[in-house]
């Protein structure tokens, strides 16, 4: 028996886990996962960015609260392996119209940009910004840089050491971890049993009592259960009359190791953060550079849409035909020097789409379970955000202080009062 039990110890449970434990300090709080190590599912093959660069203000409000709680962590003495090196969107003139909505909206919130000229991107990154003349820019229908927009705070961490924190953390606090072992099913209980068999009944107040694991134990929660599974949540929420209101989507990336000098030149870029670090770049057609300088690697992907399907895979791996025939031609297009390398390494992952891009994180029928879904590639650096409106739900808050101090409405998450608005900077 435990006061909360947390399912799940990727970013966003850990999260959790640590927000009701320091909100509840005598609260007993027990996390659990099916992998025999914390954070072991897609918080492991993240991208592991960060980025204060959002048209949506609940978006940026969970953003920046993150990433000033990460950065106090770091400048704490743990290094969680930050480098503000910014987010490049570099645009042709078909992709600048939509970019510059974004931009133009992000702006009025408050979010640092700079714009840059063709010719600095061409210095500093290598970059070739004309190409409209080629065979290769009319096939896949990009066309020439025409600008660059720089989000100043914005960057990569290296995810394993953020888990690490959180981690170390629950331990010291005095959580507890069940690992290695799966949640067979969450158990429903009559909130007042009366003891008849196939209890509860439709007119009986019920709840969502415990969970069942794979061995047949059964642990049960005094006060909330919180499921914070990601993309595995509705194979268990399903059955029990729960929607996450989120799909799997399955996301891949490809390592080029930088072991020439035109692209050590390029991944070590000048001039445009104090880092020396080149920018994570998003080129047209959404493909992306993520600069990975401490094994001098650049982190390759691209999202698809129309044609991926919704679907998740227990053991996802990257696809060389998506890498050569998706991502390729338009990453040669702009930089040829990585046209030449092929990756040595690539993994994949899935991103937790919910239905407007927002996470997910209420209680369905005052059940006593908190759903904690639809990240939507933003886990990472939206996590301790997300933590901590879970745990805030899960202790019947209305509002909870973000890691920058901003006050935050808990039903901003939810499915009323949902703060729903147009996101123009998606990756």
């Amino acid at each position: 028996m435990y006061d909360y039990i947390v399912v799940g110890s990727g970013i966003t449970g850990l999260a959790t886990a640590y927000h009701i434990k320091l909100m509840s300090p005598d609260s007993s709080v027990i996390v659990i996962d099916k992998e025999d190590s914390v954070g072991a599912g897609d918080t492991s093959k993240s991208a592991a960015a960060f980025r204060a660069a959002f048209t949506n203000k609940v978006n940026l409000m969970l953003a920046k609260g993150s990433i000033t709680f990460y950065e106090r962590v770091q400048n704490e003495g743990f290094s969680l392996g930050m480098l503000r090196v910014g987010y490049l969107f570099a645009v042709d003139a078909t992709s600048d119209s939509i970019v510059r909505q974004g931009v133009r909206a992000a702006e009025s919130l408050g979010v640092d940009v700079d714009e840059l000229q063709p010719e600095i991107l061409s210095k500093t990154l290598l970059m070739r910004t004309e190409v409209s003349g080629s065979e290769e820019s009319k096939i896949v229908g990009a066309g020439d840089i025409v600008r660059g927009y720089l989000f100043k705070y914005a960057g990569v961490l290296d995810a394993e050491k953020l888990v690490d924190y959180y981690y170390s953390k629950l331990r010291s606090m005095g959580v507890e971890f069940q690992l290695g072992v799966p949640v067979k099913e969450f158990v429903v209980s009559p909130a007042k049993p009366l003891g008849i068999e196939g209890e509860p009944f439709p007119w009986e107040e019920a709840r969502v009592s415990g969970v069942r694991l794979e061995d047949g134990r059964v642990l049960e929660a005094k006060r909330k259960i919180i499921a914070a599974m990601g993309v595995w949540a509705n194979d268990l929420l399903n059955p029990i009359g729960i929607d996450t209101y989120s799909r799997p989507k399955k996301r891949q990336i490809f390592v080029v190791k930088a072991d020439t000098q035109e692209l050590r030149s390029m991944l070590y870029a000048e001039g445009l953060n104090s880092e020396k670090v080149m920018p994570f770049t998003v080129l047209p057609k959404g493909a992306y550079i993520r600069p990975n300088p401490t094994e001098s690697t650049f982190w390759i992907g691209m999202a698809d849409e129309l044609g991926r399907p919704f679907a998740r895979d227990e053991n996802p791996t990257a696809e060389e035909r998506y890498y050569t025939y998706g991502i390729l031609p338009v990453l040669s297009l702009y930089f040829p020097q990585l046209g030449l390398k092929y990756p040595e390494a690539s993994w994949a992952g899935h991103y937790d789409i919910s239905f407007d891009g927002l996470p997910v994180i209420y209680e369905p029928y005052s059940s006593g379970l908190v759903v904690v879904a639809g990240t939507s590639g933003s886990g990472i650096m939206k996590g301790d955000s997300i933590g901590r409106v879970a745990a805030a739900l899960a202790l019947d808050m209305d509002e909870v202080e973000l890691g920058d101090g901003t006050s935050f409405k808990v039903s901003l998450l939810g499915l009323e009062g949902r703060g729903a608005e147009r996101e123009l900077l998606i990756l």
